[in-house]
């Protein structure tokens, strides 16, 4: 049975928007652009697309942070194709297939991008301010852990993970990417599913600034280390936070397990690290939760504002969109032949 895993690669976080696309493409040889004023449009094409390679191919499905309904971009690495419902500036040499020519019609592409752009700005700065306030939640816990115990931990990890490897020169691929993200349908994810296949799963669990994230930068160089390439997810709150990591040779994944994307292991296998256990003082949930309360409290009504203004670009986006949101695609015969590869 063939494969298909989601993830994103552009996100809204306390940083502006991001992207981690090149990682993603940087070896494809073949990178197509649909060009039309619909993203309804295109993404019914893509997800066509998608079902005809879906027969023989793995495939990787770009989701969209404009919304949930919306694909940006699949990739078949099999083939070395990349197919994108957005140009970027960091591509070169890329083929445009303009699917106005099987699909007519004419809009504004610029319609409401003002306001949509002075919402997702307002949406930034909320998202800042709320970070703003989680660092200020860290401190009581780093103030409160032994580093020396949370080096341990990630060494113990990593002795487990790589045990039967021998060092190695040769370079790594890094795929940057999102598990999930902040849109204006709320904060969504594809945790689930892409952890799912995965034989050992690691759920690192742990509090606000308990090195979780530092945790699977350790394990990250030792991928480099060990030459095994690595999947890197992002946190889409802070981006230069990692949230998971997954070494598809050693079968395994490890990921931030908390709050919003907390999950429970359900199979044997499946293992626990809780930093918060192993490396911070007893009692420091209680000893300062009045603190905790505070910030977690603050920090949580700035996300909420922030998504908040993410949600007021829906209306725009649908006013845009209407006039496409019935279009039947009765060509698709003549759109893959323009973009299967040569």
């Amino acid at each position: 049975m063939h494969q298909e895993i989601k993830y994103y690669v552009h996100g809204h976080t306390a940083e502006g928007y991001v992207t981690f696309l090149q990682s993603n493409i940087k070896d494809i040889k073949k990178i197509i652009i649909l060009q039309h004023p619909s993203n309804i449009v295109k993404t019914k094409v893509l997800k066509k697309i998608a079902n005809f390679y879906s027969k023989e191919y793995d495939l990787e499905i770009i989701s969209s942070p404009q919304s949930k309904k919306y694909v940006d971009g699949i990739i078949v690495r099999e083939l070395s194709v990349a197919i994108l419902a957005n140009n970027d500036p960091s591509i070169e040499n890329e083929i445009i297939v303009d699917l106005t020519e099987f699909i007519p019609g004419s809009s504004d592409k610029a319609v409401h991008m003002p306001e949509k752009n002075q919402l997702y700005e307002e949406a930034y700065a909320y998202f800042k301010r709320g970070l703003e306030i989680h660092d200020d939640l860290e401190k009581i816990y780093i103030n409160e852990m032994d580093f020396t115990k949370a080096d341990h931990a990630a060494e113990n990890c990593i002795a487990e993970l790589f045990h039967d490897t021998e060092t190695s020169s040769q370079p790594i691929t890094v795929y940057k990417r999102l598990f999930g993200t902040n849109t204006p349908d709320g904060i969504v994810n594809h945790v689930q599913d892409l952890i799912e296949p995965i034989q050992n799963r690691i759920f690192i669990k742990g509090r606000a600034g308990t090195g979780k994230s530092v945790f699977m930068k350790k394990v990250l160089e030792a991928c480099h280390q060990y030459g095994y390439d690595v999947e890197v997810y992002h946190c889409s709150f802070d981006p230069k936070s990692l949230d998971m990591l997954i070494i598809r040779d050693l079968d395994c994944c490890l990921f931030d397990s908390t709050p919003p994307h907390e999950l429970f292991p359900t199979r044997i296998g499946d293992a626990i690290v809780d930093l918060y256990e192993q490396t911070v003082t007893k009692g420091t949930d209680e000893k300062y939760e009045a603190e905790i309360t505070h910030y977690t409290k603050r920090y949580k009504a700035e996300m909420k504002k922030g998504l908040k203004k993410l949600e007021a670009t829906k209306e725009l986006e649908e006013e845009k969109e209407k006039s496409w949101l019935h279009t039947e695609i009765n060509n698709f015969d003549q759109i893959v032949e323009e973009i299967m590869p040569k």
